[in-house]
């Protein structure tokens, strides 16, 4: 019991998203969210009143998008890789106007080894426990490195989809992000799919076959 409630303190540092009832099952799947001083509208142009278009595929009325310039847009959220605005970095305010250039330079670097510092101080033991080997801090930050910096959603077409290569919806993106900054992945037997099934794996109602797939939230 001890062990699952030491898991539940992911929760706490918003590491383990809540998993909604129809989402994605990954909590961090969010798009980041622009708005103009004209105001910035979305949603249903036509279609049967549930948000979710026509449904015919072709585009026509699903959404409206605000065509101003980019210079009128204020940033206030990003989130390329999921829970690492929320779990391991600091100045909050300061990442989400931030570009992934910002990243890159190293701005975040030192906050991200001390909350993951924090992290592993708090869970090692457990993992230990439940015959798991946890990397050691720096080691962590070598693995994750090439995910997190920059903030940025990954995607190479010459490599099968499939996250970290992208995010496809069925995805146990959480639990993959969990093994890269805490397992140490070289152990025989570990590897990013190791803590699968650590979140939901699938969702109790299916996903829609039109754009944008995921049904309401209830």
């Amino acid at each position: 019991m001890r062990n699952h409630n030491k898991l539940f303190v992911l929760a706490l540092f918003g590491f383990v998203a809540p998993t909604g009832c129809h989402g994605d099952g990954d909590g961090g799947d969010e798009a980041a969210m622009m708005d103009t001083d004209s105001g910035y509208t979305s949603g249903s142009a036509s279609g049967d009143g549930d948000g979710d278009g026509d449904g015919d595929g072709d585009g026509d009325g699903d959404f409206i998008f605000d065509d101003a310039p980019l210079s009128e847009y204020s940033q206030i959220d990003r989130t390329g890789m999921p829970a690492i605005n929320s779990a391991v970095i600091t100045s909050k305010d300061a990442y989400n106007a931030d570009s992934p250039a910002g990243d890159a330079a190293g701005t975040y670097v030192p906050e991200i080894v001390e909350n993951l510092t924090a992290l592993h101080s708090a869970l090692d033991d457990d993992l230990t426990g439940l015959g798991l080997v946890p990397c050691a801090v720096d080691d962590c930050v070598a693995q994750a490195a090439p995910l997190v910096v920059p903030d940025t959603l990954k995607l190479d077409l010459s490599m099968d989809p499939g996250f970290p290569n992208g995010r496809k919806l069925t995805d146990p993106v959480m639990d993959v992000t969990l093994a890269v900054v805490l397992l140490d992945l070289t152990v025989a037997g570990q590897d990013a799919t190791t803590l699968v099934g650590v979140n939901p794996t699938a969702n109790d109602v299916a996903f829609s076959d039109s754009f944008p797939y995921l049904v309401a939230a209830n």
